[in-house]
């Protein structure tokens, strides 16, 4: 069936023993293994453990499996867990192919850090539904959120494993184990916070110090920036006589989240965008250019810091943390801002679309769930406003006296009319999101 061939060296010794013997399905192939010098009399038992196995395939009896195939399922089978998912996390990559940002791999050891415990110990291939069944009914004091991102990562780990690899070797596991729901979004305390209001803004910007105080007007009055991309903002993005401010780039501390801030990547492409600069913000921003930047450098940055050479996002939030309770407003976050400028823009009469294009968002779920706060005393004046209309239109018409009654009826239905719809508009948006 095959045979042995010595190979020797320039020197005459003997190098290395080659065994091959035909490929039984790949005809006009040779499946060949070389073995040490001293190692004779194992190459002659794996040429005979060959000759059975192909014998087997002959007679019908056990399909043949190339060498090579049979050891990787038999380092798959004896491969931990806890191996496997370094080796996915240190290769993880985004769908179009593109390396991670540190925070974004920050926040992957993070999730991956709530399920590793419970599975570390075990071998890949012999983790069951039961074992996870044991972890997801478990407790998670971490959270719902982190809980659920958590959910979505070991999902995945078991997804990946159950794909070809690029090299072409065969899947790790036949079927995902991983057969439970993800859990849906938990409701976030932070969708009731309500926005900024014009005094509040005022205390907070007055006790910002005066290199930073002009964030929080950009992020609540042109555009919702993020806080990345406030860092971001370089002199050249600026463009006063047109009243343009573009939004070009983020900041983050290099894939391995490490060192000192850099200038890097929007969060998606959406990000990149041209907002316009209000009228009423234009002289704020020139004072400040002409006070704290390099006007000669285009890419010197507008927001300097004192010891580095790019603002860290950690420096600006934990300013912002030190001011928000003297505009009494202990609850509010810098990303708060940018809810407030999404929500206060809809209150003036922009559209769904307009509020997508200043945030850098594709999606109409992210905006609407996360950055269209209710506002109390507006959502009064409108049931005021509905209030009066009805009445008035059905006085106009002549209506009796005695039939108020029936008119506030009427309002009140209206206005449980329009409370259902709230409510199924809010169902639709948590079907979305289970959805997705």
């Amino acid at each position: 069936m095959g045979y042995r061939h010595s190979r020797y060296d320039d020197s005459g010794s003997l190098s290395a023993w080659q065994v091959r013997y035909p490929n039984p399905v790949d005809h006009g192939k040779k499946v060949q293994k070389q073995f040490k010098p001293h190692q004779e009399h194992e190459a002659h038992v794996w040429l005979e453990n060959e000759h059975h196995l192909v014998d087997l395939h002959t007679k019908g009896i056990q399909t043949w499996v190339h060498p090579r195939d049979r050891m990787r399922r038999e380092r798959a089978n004896q491969m931990m867990f806890k191996e496997y998912v370094e080796q996915w996390a240190a290769e993880y990559t985004l769908p179009n192919g593109e390396r991670i940002a540190g925070g974004t791999r920050r926040n992957l050891y993070l999730d991956i850090a709530h399920f590793m415990p419970a599975f570390e110990g075990l071998r890949l291939t012999e983790i069951k539904p039961r074992h996870i069944r044991s972890w997801y009914d478990g407790p998670h004091p971490e959270g719902q959120w982190s809980f659920r991102r958590a959910c979505m990562r070991l999902k995945a780990v078991f997804r990946s494993a159950t794909t070809m690899s690029m090299d072409g070797s065969p899947p790790l596991l036949k079927d995902n184990p991983f057969i439970f729901p993800i859990p849906p979004e938990p409701d976030s305390a932070r969708e009731d916070i309500p926005p900024v209001t014009p005094k509040q803004l005022r205390v907070l910007a007055e006790n910002m110090p005066d290199y930073t105080r002009l964030t929080v007007f950009l992020s609540t009055l042109a555009g919702g920036l993020r806080c990345g991309e406030l860092c971001g903002l370089q002199v050249g993005d600026i463009d006063l006589d047109n009243k343009v401010l573009r939004v070009r780039r983020s900041i983050n501390r290099g894939h391995l989240d490490r060192g000192e801030a850099r200038f890097a990547k929007t969060k998606t492409r959406r990000s990149v965008r041209d907002l316009p600069v209000p009228d009423a913000l234009v002289d704020m921003i020139r004072e400040h250019l002409h006070t704290f930047c390099d006007l000669d450098d285009p890419t010197s940055p507008v927001f300097v810091p004192r010891r580095v050479k790019v603002m860290s996002q950690t420096t600006l939030e934990a300013q912002f943390a030190r001011v928000r309770k003297k505009a009494g407003r202990s609850d509010l976050m810098l990303h708060d801002l940018r809810a407030s400028h999404a929500t206060l823009l809809m209150l003036k009469g922009g559209t769904l679309r307009e509020v997508m294009n200043q945030l850098g968002h594709a999606s109409e779920k992210v905006a609407i769930k996360h950055y269209q706060r209710v506002v109390a005393e507006h959502q009064r004046q409108i049931v005021n406003l509905l209030a009066d209309e009805f009445l008035q239109e059905a006085y106009a018409e002549g209506t009796p006296t005695d039939s108020l009654e029936d008119i506030v009826n009427i309002t009140e239905q209206r206005v449980r009319e329009l409370t259902r719809m709230i409510a199924d508009f809010k169902q639709a948006i948590d079907e979305l999101n289970l959805a997705s």
